[in-house]
Order: C-alpha cells, then sequence, then structure tokens
C-alpha cells in the first residue's frame, strides 16, 4: 500500500475562502490584487509582450507601479529594456538608450482594455 494518499489534493493547491488570499511566488495576496494581476497579464498578452506571466505582472506592480497603471488603462505605449528588463515610458525608454546604447529596448503598444 502506498505511503501518501493520491486523491488527496496537496494544501498549496487547496482553493481558499472568497475574500482572503492567493499565493504566487511566495507571497500572499488578496483576492482584489490577484485580480489586478490578472488583468495586467491579459493586457501584456494583448500588446504581444513576450512571455507575459502573472510573475511578470507581480513585478511591473510592485517594481513600476506608474507604467503598471498606464498598461492597465490602455491606449499608450510602453517599453521594455530587453537586457536589464526594465520598464519605461517614452521619456525612460530615450533617456536609457542614450545611457546605455548596448542596450536594446523594445517598445509595445497596449490597446484600450
Amino acid at each position: 500500500m502506498p505511503s501518501h494518499d493520491k486523491t488527496k489534493t496537496p494544501p498549496e493547491r487547496r482553493r481558499a475562502p472568497a475574500g482572503t488570499t492567493v499565493r504566487i511566488d511566495g507571497l500572499r495576496l488578496s483576492r482584489e490584487a490577484w485580480a489586478k494581476v490578472e488583468s495586467l497579464t491579459a493586457q501584456l498578452r494583448r500588446a504581444g509582450i513576450p512571455r507575459a506571466r502573472p510573475s511578470g505582472a507581480l513585478d511591473l506592480l510592485v517594481l513600476h507601479p506608474e507604467v503598471a497603471a498606464r498598461v492597465l488603462a490602455g491606449g499608450c505605449r510602453v517599453y521594455r529594456c530587453a537586457t536589464c528588463e526594465a520598464w519605461l515610458d517614452a521619456a525612460g525608454a530615450l533617456a536609457h538608450q542614450d545611457a546605455l546604447p548596448t542596450h536594446e529596448v523594445q517598445g509595445f503598444s497596449v490597446p484600450v482594455a
């Protein structure tokens, strides 16, 4: 007989009650924050940004909240440095490219949600 029950759902995969938290990358997020991460991920996918995932959207929300707000609103252009993975607006992209000419900055048009 096996030493464990395979039919039992592991604790990390159990659905939490409504109004509680969600775990991602070791962090606990509220349901409202998770909904924001999911909508940001959807906007990034619509913009054609490669490998748009919830963990990347969470990084964008935490590290660059002003860019995340523009992406969620839609109808704008955002820039991502493929070398150092920084998120920038138009002015920041030009300054970044001038300061570090070896870095590759890519622009993406975000459609209106």
